[in-house]
């Protein structure tokens, strides 16, 4: 790389045939490091894969030996790896890509972690929801107190004292002394006399009288 800032960051995944064996393997990849380096390239990061299940059959493969490069090189110079690649009998596929500066790098382990916690997540938001479907709903009753009834207080009964025997005795010797005729004194004798002389005289006048008959 002559300038710096000519350069781009690009990521490359080379899929191998994956009975090349370890040394066959690791030929055909210093194959694709000789060609990135040869064409002004520089590898910064290797992720190995290993061998692993292919989506789809390619050339009669089931199976592929996956390996990662991540390098910088010169935009101009990127299309001189594709005849060689291409041509190279022991490559299945390849592919390209262009990266951010800023592009950070995770190994096929960490992506498989990440890819196992959300999984982990997910299932545990999935089971928690289930779980809340198949609760019973819980009916909450409200407690009403009821205040107990206030207690009326005894009505005080004022017990009239029966009056004392003496104030009893007291109250008939009164009544004795009031009821008590008077005593008769010699001019009221002197009065009733002389009422009585008078109704004898008008009896006797009326005996004595001619036209009255007996």
């Amino acid at each position: 790389m002559s300038e710096e800032t000519s350069s781009a960051k690009y990521e490359i995944m080379v899929l191998l045939v994956p009975d090349l064996g370890e040394k066959g393997t690791e030929d055909s990849l210093n194959e694709v490091r000789d060609l990135i380096k040869e064409n002004g390239g520089e590898i910064y990061h290797e992720d190995i894969w290993g061998v692993r299940d292919l989506a789809y059959v390619i050339r009669k493969q089931e199976r592929g030996y996956y390996a990662v490069f991540n390098f910088e090189m010169d935009p101009l110079k990127l299309h001189e790896l594709n005849q060689p690649l291409t041509l190279q009998n022991e490559v299945l596929r390849y592919l390209v890509t262009k990266t951010a500066h800023n592009y950070e790098l995770k190994s096929l382990e960490e992506y498989e972690e990440e890819a196992k916690k959300e999984e982990e997540e997910l299932e545990k938001k999935k089971q928690e929801k289930e779980a809340a479907k198949d609760a019973p709903r819980k009916v909450v009753k409200k407690e009403v107190k009821k205040e107990a009834p206030k207690k009326e207080e005894p009505k005080k009964v004022v017990k009239k004292e029966a009056p004392k025997k003496e104030e009893k005795a007291e109250e008939v010797e009164e009544k004795v002394v009031e009821e008590a005729p008077k005593e008769v004194t010699k001019e009221d004798a002197k009065e009733a006399a002389k009422k009585l002389d008078e109704v004898d005289e008008k009896l006797k006048s009326i005996i004595d009288d001619p036209d009255i008959s007996l």
